[in-house]
Parts: C-alpha cells; sequence; structure tokens
C-alpha cells in the first residue's frame, strides 16, 4: 500500500512561497494610466483617483480614470489594473469599485 501512495508523489520540492503583490509605484502608475488611456484612446485631459486594492479583475491594484473635458454624464470611468510596478490592463469600471465617489485629480 505504501509503495502505491509514493507513486502519486509528483516531487520532493514544496510549492514555492506565495508573495502578495505591492502597490506600484508612482512612476509605474503614471506609465499604466499613459498606457491605459492610448489603449481606450482618452484624449485631453485626463483625472485619476488614488490607487487602492482590487479583490477583483486582471491585477491586484487599481486606480480609476476618466477624461476631464466632457461633461460629467458623458464620462466613462475605467480602471487601470497593477501587480506590483507591472501594468496589467484597463477595463470600464464597474459598480463596486466606486470610482464615482473617488476624489479625482488632474493626471499631468
Amino acid at each position: 500500500m505504501t509503495l502505491l501512495l509514493a507513486g502519486c508523489a509528483s516531487s520532493t520540492n514544496p510549492p514555492p512561497a506565495y508573495h502578495p503583490s505591492r502597490p506600484p509605484s508612482a512612476q509605474a502608475v503614471k506609465e499604466g494610466i499613459r498606457k491605459g488611456a492610448a489603449e481606450v484612446k482618452l484624449s485631453g485631459g485626463l483625472e485619476t483617483s488614488a490607487v487602492r486594492y482590487a479583490d477583483h479583475g486582471p491585477g491586484s491594484y487599481f486606480a480609476c480614470l476618466r477624461q476631464s473635458d466632457p461633461p460629467a454624464s458623458r464620462r466613462p470611468t475605467y480602471s487601470v489594473f497593477f501587480d506590483d510596478d507591472t501594468y496589467k490592463g484597463i477595463q470600464s469600471s464597474v459598480i463596486s469599485e466606486a470610482c464615482e465617489a473617488e476624489p479625482w485629480v488632474p493626471f499631468n
């Protein structure tokens, strides 16, 4: 019986230790916002929110992004995702991200 169970073990090496991702650096956020804005073809003035932890989406952290020019009713909001300093993508924000309730600052 022991011989049969030993055959199920594929390796004696333990799995690598889990290291949770860190929030992105200010430079990584700046570069990620630029990449995301280009992907969704935003132009003109931009506004962003602070970086927050994400419990969903393609990355562990995100910042909200929108154009500052059009009226609020015609201003789609996006979420820009990061893992550490790596840009992971952009998507339309969802209600659970509460981007509309965040304080917005101009993006330079």
